[in-house]
């Protein structure tokens, strides 16, 4: 299966470290809320609140109208050239309040509780109810001030301490880090429950933006946590498969450690090409393996977006023998750099390519559709491509001006992979990498 696809919506040992707090230890301050942070297709959102007041409260006293709840934090001002940061504040839309047990719970049979639980909507536009800041750097970092105010007048309620933060799904990965030759690499990791012996490996490779020391922004600066779904995970079997999210402090494409300069990166000006971090990701990966022999060796599937999809390439390069098979996103490896040699190499992965044709970022006709033309020309027996005309809301919850479903940065392609929309007659792209070995 060789075809081009276009898509289009109508609508469309461990050291432990953590961004947010795990959940082990819930007593909660009085006078004091949790945040909870949940991953959304552009990244986290604190969609609710958990308070913890001073006195029981009655159900019946319970009003959604009478809660204010304020967000104080860092935001961009446009208004000047070049544009800086400043400290802005915005109210939040409560959409339900509710009883609730510590945990966050819904409580239907009881009258009174000392928690509550408000719902709050989000917005991909709305900086109010993100936790991540995208920095001059162009990486993500945990807002430096999110200061949350939360008032009930009738209820005597002010409350504006913060007793943790709470990520339901990126707080069921552990984390460690690996170091090959002074190179330290962190990560973010998920065991099935009821994995056997023979279970595959899923590892996705973050973006630009996702780089640094905390696994967290790897896990929710993408949508990366829905990868331990049911949704996904379903589609390997009763077992599932583990999920490996390693992270680079810089960049995976950088040739030469320690620069950030965009000279060094892989690009048709640089004549280098392989990333400077390839052996300790490498290493990563395969001590990994090895410390879990229930991993199946023959299922090891590696991807990963823009940056990311530049080194699942590059690793395919480099460890040929190595991975089943490859879902690399709006991947930034240049077509000018794929050599003959390496082409041949390539045509004989199995490997499944999703891009945008609005990504302004990575030009899918300097990236990815040469090069699947170029391996499909090859006589490569399992390439596939999901060529998308842009990058759509899929969950008709958010809307443009004239009501037409939200459409995203066109670089976005990966919504659509960890969403598991990616087809091709009839078969899913999680379902079609399970069914790959070496």
């Amino acid at each position: 299966m060789k075809k081009i696809f276009r898509f289009g919506l109508i609508f469309a040992a461990f050291s432990i470290f953590f961004g947010c707090t795990k959940n082990e230890g819930l007593d909660m301050k009085k006078n004091s809320y949790n945040l909870i942070i949940n991953g959304y297709d552009w990244g986290p959102a604190a969609d609710k609140l958990i308070l913890s007041v001073e006195k029981s409260v009655k159900k019946s006293a319970l009003n959604v109208s009478d809660f204010s709840v304020v967000v104080k934090t860092e935001v961009w001002d446009w208004s000047v050239m070049p544009p800086r940061t400043k400290t802005g504040a915005g109210n939040r839309e409560i959409l339900k309040a509710y009883l609730c047990s510590q945990d966050g719970t819904e409580l239907t049979a009881e009258e009174e509780s000392e928690f509550i639980a408000l719902e709050m909507s989000v917005h991909p536009e709305n900086p109010f109810s993100n936790p991540f800041f995208y920095g001059s750097d162009m990486m993500n970092h945990w807002q430096k001030i999110y200061d949350v105010s939360v008032k009930n007048e009738k209820l005597q309620i002010d409350i504006n301490q913060e007793n943790r933060k709470i990520s339901p799904l990126a707080d069921q990965f552990k984390m460690g880090k690996s170091t090959t030759d002074s190179i330290t690499l962190n990560y973010g990791f998920w065991e099935p429950e009821n994995h056997g012996d023979k279970t595959p490996l899923i590892i996705w490779l973050h973006g630009m933006g996702e780089g640094g020391t905390d696994p967290y922004i790897a896990l929710l600066g993408n949508k990366v946590v829905n990868l331990i779904t049911d949704e996904v995970q379903k589609s390997f079997g009763s077992e599932g498969a583990f999920v490996l999210v390693p992270q680079v402090e810089g960049f995976w494409m950088q040739t030469k450690l320690g620069s950030t300069n965009f000279e060094t990166w892989v690009s048709d000006s640089n004549p280098l090409v392989v990333s400077c971090y390839t052996k300790a990701l490498f290493n990563l990966i395969d001590n990994f393996v090895k410390s879990n022999p229930e991993i199946d060796k023959d299922r090891i599937y590696i991807g990963g977006c823009s940056n990311g999809g530049y080194m699942t390439i590059n690793m395919l390069l480099e460890y040929p023998d190595y991975f089943a098979a490859a879902y690399p996103v709006c991947q930034a490896y240049p077509d000018s750099k794929i050599t003959e040699e390496k082409l041949n190499v390539l045509k004989n992965q199995n490997i499944w390519f999703t891009q945008a044709l609005t990504d302004k970022t990575v030009n899918p006709e300097n990236y990815t559709i040469p090069t699947y033309e170029r391996l499909c020309a090859a006589g490569a027996k399992n390439v596939h491509l999901s060529l998308w005309d842009n990058v759509e809301d899929l969950t008709g919850q958010f809307f443009g001006k004239n009501g037409e479903a939200y459409e995203y940065n066109g670089h976005f392609s990966w919504i659509y992979t960890l969403n598991n929309q990616c087809a091709e007659n009839g078969i899913q792209i999680f379902k079609w990498l399970s069914d790959q070995k070496k």
